[in-house]
């Protein structure tokens, strides 16, 4: 009878052991999370890739009209959602934003720097002529010819996110 009582301690102690260790180490695991780009209405993705909270991504972009270079500068955000930083365009035109953030010119180029605007996803009417590619961390995750032209796509995020950080006490 002893033998077993002992043993039961020794399980409970084991179990308390591992909850506390899970407990205390938990917070220091990171945010795992998953873009996607879709048909809009599928949940089917059409490309896929993991990204890290603070990855920055680039839209690169030929202005369908204007036929100028354009660029959107965005980061990863631990929610999931995208902030845009930066538009970088040769000029101003149909369609292109005016005095968004601090607007100056740089090296022939339109910049407008410091909108932090922030989107839950992006929707578009895909063009294999206007979107040239959408970069990860400077390395390619589509070039424009990757998706059936005037495809309705979107572009979003998905993953899990620390815990921890979802309490309003521990930010």
């Amino acid at each position: 009878m002893r033998w077993a009582s002992r043993h039961k301690y020794v399980y409970l102690g084991i179990v308390l052991i591992l909850v506390v260790g899970t407990v205390l180490f938990f917070p220091f695991f990171g945010d795992s999370f998953v873009l996607i780009l879709r048909e809009q209405g599928e949940s089917q993705p059409l490309i896929t890739r993991a990204v890290n909270a603070h990855d920055r991504l680039i839209f690169h972009w030929i202005h369908s009209f204007e036929l100028i270079p354009w660029t959107e500068e965005y980061t990863v955000e631990a929610d999931g959602t995208f902030v845009l930083h930066t538009i970088t365009v040769a000029g101003f035109g149909a369609g292109i934003p005016a005095n968004k953030g601090v607007t100056f010119i740089e090296d022939g180029m339109v910049v407008m720097r410091s909108i932090e605007e922030r989107f839950d996803r992006f929707t578009w009417l895909h063009s294999q002529t206007a979107l040239t590619s959408i970069t990860i961390e400077g390395s390619i995750f589509i070039n424009g010819a990757d998706v059936a032209h005037h495809m309705p796509v979107e572009l979003l995020v998905k993953g899990t996110q620390n815990v921890w950080k979802r309490f309003h006490w521990m930010r």
